[in-house]
C-alpha cells in the first residue's frame, strides 16, 4: 500500500491490531504476517509467488504459538528448503508493508488485510523443499518488487 492510508483503512488496521489475537485468519478484516528476506553474495531468494505471478520473498501466516519471526524462518524453509536464521544485526523488522488480498471464494475469504513484517534472514544450510515453488537467487539490480527494493535500500 503506498501513500497515505485513509481513514477506513486506518480503522481497520486498527481493527487488526486491537484484537484478540492479530495474528488469527479468523479475523475478517485481515491479520499480520510474516516472511523472510535471505540474503547471501549480495543476492536475495525469491519465490515465484504461484497465484500472484510475480517473484516475491517466501511468506504466509503466523500459526499459533509461533512468533513472526519463527513464522517468517518457517514460511522460507517450506517454500524454497533453505534453512535460516535472524540476522543478527536486524533483529527487528526491516520492512512493514500493508497490502489487500483479495476476495478468496475457494477459501471462504473476504478481501482482507495483510500486516506483513519482513525480517532479514541469513542461510545456514538448504534441504529438498516440502513445495512445489520455483525459488531463484536475484542480484540486487534484477529484484522488480518495489518493496524489497525498498528494503534493500535501508540495509545498504
Amino acid at each position: 500500500m503506498s501513500g497515505t492510508l485513509k481513514f477506513d483503512e486506518e480503522l481497520r488496521i486498527k481493527t487488526i491490531l486491537d484484537s484478540n489475537n492479530p495474528f488469527s485468519r479468523k479475523n475478517s478484516e485481515g491479520h499480520i504476517t510474516a516472511s523472510g528476506l535471505a540474503i547471501q553474495d549480495d543476492k536475495v531468494l525469491l519465490i515465484f509467488h504461484p497465484y500472484i505471478k510475480r517473484w516475491l520473498q517466501p511468506g504466509g501466516h503466523v500459526d499459533d504459538g509461533e512468533s513472526p519471526v519463527e513464522a517468517a524462518i518457517r514460511e522460507v524453509y517450506e517454500e524454497t528448503g533453505y534453512i535460516c536464521e535472524l540476522d543478527t544485526d536486524n533483529q527487528d523488522p526491516i520492512d512493514i508493508d500493508i497490502h489487500e488480498i483479495p476476495e478468496n471464494p475457494k477459501k471462504g475469504e473476504g478481501a482482507h488485510l495483510h500486516i506483513d513484517l519482513l525480517y532479514k534472514l541469513k542461510v545456514v544450510d538448504q534441504e529438498k523443499s516440502s513445495e512445489d515453488i520455483s525459488c531463484e537467487w536475484f542480484s540486487f539490480d534484477r529484484v522488480e518488487s518495489a518493496r524489497i527494493q525498498r528494503a534493500l535500500a535501508r540495509l545498504i
